[in-house]
């Protein structure tokens, strides 16, 4: 995967194997993980920022500001806030946390604008020929307790919305929609 802006103001960043910190037995990446965040200030101490992608030196931007990982269950990149302060994704605003681990995640496809801090938009972008995804080996209860943790109530269009939010498969427009939603619709 790449990170790239418009004109390449900011170089553009690879999402290569070495930053996979676990592979399975074929040696595919189980979890990925790269941390963006503020670059020092021009002479400043380089050690202080330990941010794999350096975004820009606005105060705005934390020292890790979000991380982009691999959801190997979902098989998604994602995209989530690890400091106090929030990002956009495709103009819609995710919620930092106050320990800043458990920000808000946003499944990535290829061509999310990313932005921090109000700062240079970043588009993340996926290899052509990309294989397809497999679909998330759950049961239609499993799908849809999945989606309504903390005892929340939906209707039955939040709910089908907010599975294609969650798993990419069910956005696949090539997917016969009328007849999962119809499985859905018959288990609740």
């Amino acid at each position: 995967a790449k990170i790239a802006t418009k004109g390449d103001p900011i170089l553009p960043f690879y999402i290569t194997e070495q930053y996979a910190s676990e592979v399975d037995e074929n040696g595919v990446p189980r979890k990925i993980e790269v941390v963006l965040g503020r670059s020092p200030q021009p002479g400043g101490n380089v050690e202080m920022f330990d941010a794999d992608f350096h975004i820009g030196n606005r105060m705005k931007i934390s020292k890790r500001h979000a991380m982009i990982f691999w959801n190997h269950d979902l098989q998604v990149f994602q995209v989530k806030s690890i400091c106090k302060n929030g990002l956009k994704v495709n103009g819609q605003t995710y919620a930092g946390s106050s320990d800043g681990k458990s920000g808000v995640p946003c499944t990535l496809e290829s061509q999310s604008c990313i932005q921090v801090a109000d700062g240079t938009p970043l588009y993340f972008l996926l290899p052509k020929g990309r294989p397809s995804v497999d679909k998330p080996k759950l049961t239609y209860q499993q799908l849809i307790t999945s989606v309504l943790e903390g005892g929340k109530q939906l209707s039955f269009a939040d709910i089908v919305q907010a599975i294609q939010d969650k798993y990419s498969y069910y956005r696949d427009t090539s997917l016969d929609n009328s007849s999962w939603k119809q499985s859905l619709r018959t288990t609740l």
